[in-house]
């Protein structure tokens, strides 16, 4: 967990988390590893949610979190903003940390609204990082912190002018490493679940069924591993709203037999166990959170060269990273590791040191309790405020 340090208040300060809904995915693994690993002695956290809560938030609230969800109507909805700032003053909130651009909108506005000492924004995605409103944002003083996820998402918001090179920060997505180290009886018990035989190679996939993941790459890729591993499967984990397609393209490639669509599933770690490879076929990328608990399962990865992608694999080292929207290359690095077993497991070993170390959870949390601490101690030192809880 996070380091502990010294807390500088009697009562520990509020951050509420403003994210669209809990559902499962990268942001929101994100969101919950940093309500969970922060001190709770220093920072309370609370979660509003503009959507009706997500699947993932009831498990929040049994942890004894505070979980507010804002069910917010279609369209601009101004109301909401009343809401949550009334909200925002009820639960003493002194942080306000939106992720992504429409929770920035209504945290950013309302925080304001109910006078919070500080508003963080992460912007956990490539399309997100360079929407040239924040910029607008930070001119209006509705922002204080800005926090990208990779140095690759930074630069390219910075080159495009949606932000001002000023409290731009990069704050890398960690995991807790520990908590993707599963068993031979998970990995029996997942390929058993989808008839997948003990000695087949298993790649797999755990990414939103999206355009921006581009699965038909990976199909394509597939058909030229399985010329030399007949017996391989791709297992596809997650939803969305292209499954139908690419259950499709699937059987116009005749894959039906190979590719296995898992479905959305809450044991990720126990679905990475049964994979032998790790590959992101994305076109575009923030920094996947799929890939650091890849490595931190110790499986070799193979990743397209996009957005924080390079960031986290190191090409010969960890994984293979190649072109995006190149199925021969792709094809090629899965059946080099298939071919290569050795080498493959060498390159999961360095990955899960690698996992442990810069993406580690408490790499992650330190680096937003810095953020939250100058936002403090920048309020006391222009308004001396009197705790009262």
């Amino acid at each position: 967990m996070a380091a502990r340090a010294q807390s500088t208040s009697d009562a520990p300060r509020t951050v509420a988390h403003v994210v669209q809904n809990l559902d499962v995915g990268g942001l929101e693994r994100v969101v919950i590893s940093l309500m969970r690993g922060i001190d709770s002695g220093r920072y309370r956290s609370i979660l509003y949610t503009l959507g009706s809560g997500g699947v993932l938030s009831t498990g929040l609230a049994r942890e004894g979190f505070c979980v507010r969800p804002f069910t917010k109507a279609p369209g601009l909805d101004y109301a909401l903003l009343a809401r949550m700032a009334r909200a925002l003053r009820a639960d003493h909130v002194d942080i306000v940390h939106c992720h992504n651009y429409s929770p920035l909108v209504y945290g950013a506005v309302s925080g304001r609204a109910a006078r919070v000492a500080g508003v963080v924004y992460t912007a956990h995605g490539a399309k997100t990082s360079g929407r040239r409103a924040t910029r607008t944002f930070q001119r209006l003083h509705l922002v204080d912190e800005v926090v990208f996820v990779s140095d690759d998402a930074r630069r390219v918001a910075l080159a495009a002018g949606a932000v001002r090179d000023r409290r731009v920060h990069t704050i890398v997505n960690g995991v807790d490493a520990r908590a993707y180290l599963r068993g031979s009886d998970a990995r029996r018990r997942v390929r058993a679940e989808f008839s997948v035989p003990d000695d087949a190679p298993v790649v797999g996939i755990i990414a939103r069924l999206t355009a921006a993941k581009d699965h038909v790459n990976l199909f394509d890729a597939f058909l030229r591993v399985l010329e030399a591993h007949t017996d391989a499967r791709l297992l596809v984990v997650g939803d969305g709203e292209l499954r139908a397609e690419l259950e499709q393209a699937v059987q116009q490639r005749s894959l039906s037999g190979a590719v296995v669509f898992a479905g959305r599933r809450d044991d990720v770690a126990d679905v990475l166990s049964a994979f032998d490879v790790f590959v992101l076929s994305s076109a575009t990328e923030g920094l996947a959170v799929t890939l650091l608990e890849a490595m931190a399962a110790g499986l070799p990865v193979v990743a397209t060269r996009v957005g924080g992608n390079p960031e986290v694999v190191v090409d010969g080292d960890t994984g293979s990273i190649v072109p995006p929207r190149d199925p021969a290359a792709l094809g090629a690095a899965i059946g080099e590791m298939l071919s290569d077993r050795a080498c493959a497991k060498r390159m999961g070993e360095r990955g899960a040191e690698r996992a442990r170390g810069r993406f580690g959870i408490d790499a992650m949390v330190n680096g937003y309790v810095a953020l939250y601490d100058a936002l403090a101690a920048r309020r006391a030192r222009l308004q001396p405020e009197v705790r009262i809880r």
